[in-house]
């Protein structure tokens, strides 16, 4: 620190002390004003984080039930011209006694949740079906998102290991959706504006129906030019 002289006047030593009080206050101002910068970007960051998270909130509070109808509609307008040709289609037909609801004694469906249970009614469920090796199955409902699965086989496959397959690879994608959505799924119980699953927003955005809702009517078996064999699924609820 410097030190004065030891003659400086007393009217100049005042005006030196002035000079050093002066230059305390404007720090002392700029800290405080340091401080209010601070706190006013800290209100401001807060302030957008709420409208995003009220923005975000009115999107999960979507009218479920035109979710559902707008997803549906999108299914029944889709189409897969650009997987190639469609060589064939596999039906699913399983055995029953209850003759007063289907009088040829076949539900036209198995069950994807419940294939286990199935698959030993299921109609020539050791058929092959496909002779290929290699195929692509495409999971798109009720899905926002696909998914996709490939199956090696060397003896081809029979409709009993597709539906055993495919019931696997859903409750996979379901268990994954959970895991991944901040928005989960509110269980039957609790449902009040509709029964159907409320869509949740993980990895594949599933809408509208839980894993019991869902059974396989038909297989769609498509093949492309470079001779790759791609499945479709014509999954009903």
């Amino acid at each position: 620190m410097n030190s004065l002289p030891a003659a400086i006047p007393d009217r100049w030593l005042l005006l030196y002390r002035t000079s050093k009080v002066h230059s305390l206050i404007m720090i002392i101002n700029k800290i405080k004003m340091a401080k209010y910068f601070i706190l006013i970007l800290t209100i401001l960051f807060t302030s957008c984080k709420g409208q995003t998270q009220k923005s975000d909130t009115k999107q999960d509070l979507k009218d479920p039930i035109a979710v559902v109808q707008e997803n549906e509609k999108k299914v029944t307008e889709k189409k897969n011209d650009n997987l190639g040709e469609l060589v064939s289609t596999i039906s699913f037909l399983v055995k029953t006694d209850n003759k007063k609801d289907f009088e040829d004694g076949f539900i036209p469906w198995a069950s994807i949740e419940k294939a286990k249970e199935d698959i030993p009614n299921l109609n020539k469920k050791e058929e092959v079906v496909i002779i290929e090796t290699f195929v692509k199955i495409i999971i798109d409902y009720p899905l926002t998102n696909q998914y996709e699965f490939t199956l090696t086989s060397n003896k081809g496959f029979t409709r009993q290991q597709l539906l055993s397959e495919i019931s696997i690879h859903y409750f996979k994608l379901y268990e994954e959706e959970e895991k991944s959505a901040t928005v989960k799924t509110i269980p039957i119980d609790k449902r009040t504006t509709m029964y159907n699953r409320n869509q949740t927003n993980g990895k594949y955005g599933i809408w509208g129906h839980d894993i019991a809702d869902l059974v396989l009517a038909e297989i769609g078996v498509y093949k492309t030019t470079k001779g790759e064999i791609i499945l479709t699924l014509n999954i009903e609820s």
